[in-house]
């Protein structure tokens, strides 16, 4: 494990290396097409070009993948949809784009890589199943077409296929940058037909026990309320629906793709599939949520990276990455100019097959605790800080942990963070804690904001069915 000075300097290495601007462009200089496939509640566990263990679940995936680069350890911003989604797309962590909860709007202080693109002649699109990302939400910004697939019965990432697909048809001036955000494997685990899980195996390797249902959307050991599906209080019978519901938008995934290659425009197409967070199914005491922790199961995501020629060629990439170093790494890639300072970096030498200096890779959690994480190589710390101060009507007040605490993995021995090397690894603790510890202070965590103004009811409604209320 590196050392001393050597953990502060990689921090910086980003700038340390020349990036050759340009190189995403096709052969011709012209610009390519760029697809972004945003997944919601996708474990890179799930998907089994990453592991196996829980069946083929995405043969699609896999199809794509054997002709693209995989980064095998990428680690969003947050484990929950608005902040992650925000830091996708301005390549900066939440303590400078200044969303840091589900129910926060993405100021105009942050660029998104929609208007980047669209400044610079593309036409811009984007299909999105999750009801956070309405217009007001803020990431309407730079898009032309802007269009939601949520229906009174809940999203359907089928539905959302079809508009895509529809628009790619219709649309065959280039360059465009279409963003589609499937949603179906996101809690209730009800959006997909039932046959799509009744015909996985019964067979699950994560332990199984019988679970009470919460009154409320938290908890640990215990079915969010939004999550209950009638005479179901097994754990494994929900994570048998949880994968269906992969297998179904692995589908949709499918189909859309085939559209673009149907199309003729499959090799002049920068194609990116990842996820904005993964999902709890049980580790760490946590069933059936995401938000509150940032262990692997709820921020390691795929991302998967594919233009002909360009970006591919099988390549599998050992090298942890951020999902903050996609617009950098687009937009370097395509020799766009931009102002911006990003926290992520260009990664486009990964691409390539070349190597980059290891850079930490952070992570924060989306209510009042906020826990931190950051990874260098493999190793991985923790920190939860004491509770915030008492807010009245604090609903998740008796989900905080009472004291300050601190956790240190090695991911290459233990991937599902079960044995905290904390007590035992004192030095490796300590190079890492300086390192979050700067991060922290520069991105003004842990910040304590208060409870934002009370949404109205019908909002309230669908926050509640999604697991974003308390109730």
């Amino acid at each position: 494990m590196q050392r001393g000075l050597a953990f502060l300097c990689a921090i910086l290495a980003a700038g340390c290396s020349p990036k050759p601007r340009g190189w995403l462009r096709l052969a011709n200089g012209a610009l390519p097409n760029v697809l972004l496939i945003t997944i919601d509640t996708l474990r890179a566990d799930h998907v089994s070009c990453y592991a196996t263990r829980f069946g083929n679940l995405t043969p699609n995936l896999n199809r794509f993948a054997s002709g693209a680069t995989v980064f095998l350890n990428a680690t969003t911003a947050a484990p929950a949809t608005v902040p992650a989604l925000a830091s996708l797309h301005t390549g900066l962590y939440p303590g400078r784009h200044a969303v840091r909860t589900n129910l926060q709007q993405l100021g105009y202080g942050s660029r998104l890589l929609a208007e980047s693109l669209r400044a610079n002649g593309y036409t811009t699109a984007a299909y999105y199943g999750n009801s956070l990302l309405v217009p007001k939400s803020g990431f309407r910004r730079g898009f032309d077409t802007y269009v939601s697939f949520v229906s009174l019965a809940g999203p359907s990432d089928a539905r959302g296929a079809d508009l895509a697909r529809e628009w790619l048809e219709q649309h065959p001036a280039t360059p465009w940058f279409l963003w589609v955000h499937f949603m179906d494997p996101h809690g209730p685990y009800d959006s997909a037909p039932p046959s799509w899980s009744d015909t996985l195996a019964a067979n699950d390797p994560l332990p199984d026990r019988e679970l009470p249902i919460s009154s409320s959307n938290y908890g640990l050991n215990v079915i969010p309320k939004y999550q209950a599906l009638p005479g179901l209080t097994r754990a494994s019978d929900y994570r048998r629906r949880y994968r269906g519901e992969i297998r179904f938008t692995d589908e949709q995934v499918g189909r859309l793709l085939a559209t673009v290659d149907a199309l003729g425009v499959l090799p002049t197409t920068l194609v990116i599939i990842t996820a904005d967070h993964g999902e709890n199914l049980g580790e760490h005491e946590c069933y059936f949520q995401h938000g509150w922790f940032p262990y692997e199961e709820a921020v390691h995501v795929p991302l998967l990276i594919r233009l002909p020629g360009r970006a591919g060629a099988a390549r599998r990439v050992p090298d942890p990455v951020s999902l903050v170093d996609i617009v950098p790494t687009v937009l370097a890639g395509l020799d766009l100019p931009t102002a911006e300072q990003f926290d992520g970096r260009d990664i486009s030498a990964l691409l390539r097959g070349a190597r980059l200096p290891q850079t930490p890779a952070f992570a924060v959690t989306a209510y009042l605790n906020q826990i931190t994480s950051v990874r260098i190589g493999d190793w991985k710390l923790v920190h939860t800080p004491p509770p915030p101060p008492p807010v009245r009507g604090d609903p998740w007040a008796d989900f905080y942990r009472s004291a300050e605490q601190f956790e240190l993995y090695n991911l290459e021995r233990d991937p599902d963070e079960s044995h905290n090397l904390y007590a035992t690894q004192p030095e490796e603790a300590r190079q890492l804690w300086r390192v979050l510890a700067v991060w922290q202070t520069a991105h003004h965590i842990p910040f304590w904001h208060q409870p934002g103004p009370t949404p109205d009811e019908a909002t309230q409604q669908r926050l509640d069915a999604l697991g974003y209320g308390a109730q």
